[in-house]
């Protein structure tokens, strides 16, 4: 919402479309994403990969009511075997704002440090996982099949991050990508 937190990304050859930060635009383009989902579903199809990124999922949920939860349960649940997958972010995972359809259906989660022991069992589902206790800074829980892994990862500004797209402008030219939105 705030059209910050993936703009860096839009230069990147292989997003399709624009960063998008309002929830009309958004509501719109999560409909052509669920019927490319149905077509591929009817062809049997699931290339090239396309990944849905959402920043502050619980906002874009709230700004965008049913349509916006239907259509990311949907992906959540069906997405993957037609090769298309959703990478959401949000500072209260709760219930009350996600779905528990939608939640139960994201694989893998990532959680950086929590506020308190509620806020921890809320992101990871699992009682007492201690992500109230990381550090910050890189310091993260992967909860894949209900086990938690901790792990460091590294952090990149806004300088390497540029010579990072620009490694992926110069490796890119002429060949094919998967498509990103």
């Amino acid at each position: 919402p705030k059209g910050r937190g993936f703009g860096m990304l839009q230069r990147l050859p292989h997003v399709l479309g624009s960063v998008l930060s309002d929830s009309a635009a958004a509501i719109h383009r999560l409909k052509e994403v669920v019927a490319e989902m149905e077509r591929r579903d009817l062809a049997n199809e699931n290339s090239p990969l396309i990944v849905v990124a959402v920043d502050e999922l619980a906002d874009l949920i709230q700004t965008g009511g049913k349509e916006v939860e239907q259509a990311l349960t949907r992906l959540a649940q069906r997405g993957r075997e037609a090769g298309i997958h959703l990478v959401a972010c949000t500072q209260k995972p709760s219930a009350a704002l996600i779905g528990s359809a939608m939640k139960a259906n994201f694989p893998v989660r990532l959680v950086g440090t929590c506020a308190s022991k509620d806020e921890a069992r809320h992101a990871t589902g699992i009682s007492d996982s201690g992500a109230e206790q990381l550090g910050g800074k890189g310091d993260f829980l992967l909860i894949a099949s209900a086990q938690p892994t901790r792990f460091q990862a590294a952090w990149m500004g806004p300088k390497e991050f540029e010579g990072v797209c620009d490694r992926a402008l110069g490796a890119t030219s002429g060949q094919s990508q998967a498509v990103v939105l």
